[in-house]
């Protein structure tokens, strides 16, 4: 018996024949693009809630040449940024803030 857990991840592609839609017609339901029949976006949907697909954050950064990435500078000595608490709570709080919007602190 296989282990689950070493399943291959469902595709894009994967989704679309699920959906019997094509391939770009999936990629605009899951990316959110305006253009796409009320029906079909329903049928996207389901297929990406039936199969556990995750977009793939790795190649969608090469496609938009977007990270998502948000880097942090703070213009005090490393002692004091490691040491009081403030600065602490500012990047926890940085933090919480861009991880629910699917944003990561750099």
């Amino acid at each position: 018996m296989s282990d689950p857990s070493f399943a291959p991840r469902p595709t894009l592609e994967a989704v679309a024949a699920r959906a019997g839609v094509s391939r770009a017609t999936a990629s605009r339901v899951v990316n959110g693009s305006e253009g796409v029949r009320a029906p079909l976006v329903e049928r996207v949907r389901k297929a990406v809630d039936e199969l556990g697909y995750v977009p793939n954050q790795a190649a969608r950064t090469l496609v938009t040449r977007r990270n998502d990435a948000i880097a942090v500078v703070v213009a005090e000595p490393e002692t004091r940024f490691f040491t009081d608490p403030f600065f602490a709570q500012q990047v926890r709080g940085i933090s919480k803030e861009l991880t629910a919007r699917d944003n990561q602190l750099v």
